[in-house]
């Protein structure tokens, strides 16, 4: 008869051989992460910088409000004889009639006549007024806004402007976003400064042009 499996010499090896391996497997040791490189973490921290200051100046940068500037330009200077205004994402463009029979078919029940019309204008110094301070006001008004133009027909002639923010900050030496929070600052820095009759030519002589 022949003994069992369990009495043979070969089969307690086998065993004891087996718990030996599992023992091993279990206590081997766990791996070690590697250690960030400082410079990739230096490099990491100034992307992550780079892209808050990119988030900042795309806060700073927000479009225009066109209903916003609608209506406001909607009690402009002039804004009787307006044609009409486009308002892009940094740019406002405001556009008059270029002759009373254009305004008259735009607005059939005006009380308006062409006398009134013709005086309006006829000065020359009212469309430097439309010109000038209508222009710097948008800047104060629309921070948002880079570039503001101003078209005025009249008499076969256009007056116009197309102003840039920065361009007008260096001229009167300015910065549009405080005078946007500060009322004292843009009539003692700007308005009662420079609109005046004289201060208005001057600006015209430089920025207008009249073709």
């Amino acid at each position: 008869m022949k003994k069992p499996i369990f009495k043979k010499w070969w089969f307690w090896l086998i065993i004891v051989l087996v718990v030996i391996a599992l023992g091993n497997t279990n206590n081997k040791p766990e791996p070690e992460e590697p250690a960030q490189d400082s410079e990739a973490v230096t490099a990491n921290e100034q992307v992550d910088k780079g892209d808050e200051e990119i988030k900042k100046e795309t806060e700073k940068a927000q479009v225009l409000d066109k209903e916003a500037v609608l209506a406001y330009t909607a009690n402009i200077r002039g804004r009787t004889f307006v044609k009409e205004v486009l308002v892009g994402d940094h740019n406002i463009n405001v556009v008059f009639h270029d002759k009373f029979e254009n305004y008259k078919s735009a607005n059939p029940e005006t009380g308006v006549s062409e006398e009134d019309y013709v005086q309006y204008f006829a000065t020359g110094d009212e469309i430097n007024k439309i010109l000038m301070e209508e222009s710097v006001r948008l800047l104060k008004q629309f921070i948002d806004a880079d570039n503001i133009a101003i078209t005025v027909p009249f008499e076969g002639k256009t007056h116009s402007i197309d102003l840039k923010k920065s361009v007008a900050e260096t001229y009167f030496n300015v910065d549009f976003n405080t005078l946007n929070s500060d009322p004292e600052a843009w009539k003692s820095e700007l308005s009662s400064k420079y609109f005046n009759k004289n201060d208005r030519q001057k600006f015209v002589d430089e920025f207008v042009q009249v073709k």
